[in-house]
């Protein structure tokens, strides 16, 4: 599968809430380092994307970039939290036709307040 179709397959799934799906496209070891927690695997990382999910109302593709060992989106995740509209920019770095690591920055003022301490 190339990078594109891999990236997007992994997003729609993940925005739809298919996280079996989502998980396939992602390597075990996964290096995932984001605005609020940091994991070194795949199954950590996703039992805090269905958290976050959860509290996402639909997700807005904004721009995507694409290339051979990795790609960029920037979305908008509509929360039903304090937080609003989160602007969030994802990379990626694929290899072995699996997701190896994803670097996902936003702003994460409004979120740390509406979460439990």
């Amino acid at each position: 599968m190339d990078t594109r179709k891999l990236i997007e397959a992994y997003h729609k799934a993940w925005t739809c809430g298919d996280f079996a799906a989502a998980r396939s496209f992602l390597a075990d070891d996964l290096d995932f380092q984001g605005s609020m927690e940091r994991f070194s695997n795949a199954d950590d990382f996703l039992a805090a994307l269905k958290q976050f999910a959860q509290m996402t109302t639909r997700v807005v593709l904004q721009n995507s970039f694409f290339e051979k060992e990795g790609a960029a989106l920037l979305y908008d995740c509509e929360t039903a939290t304090p937080a609003g509209v989160i602007r969030t920019a994802e990379f990626f770095t694929v290899s072995g036709n699996r997701i190896k690591a994803i670097r996902l920055v936003f702003d994460a003022t409004d979120l740390r307040k509406a979460m439990p301490a």
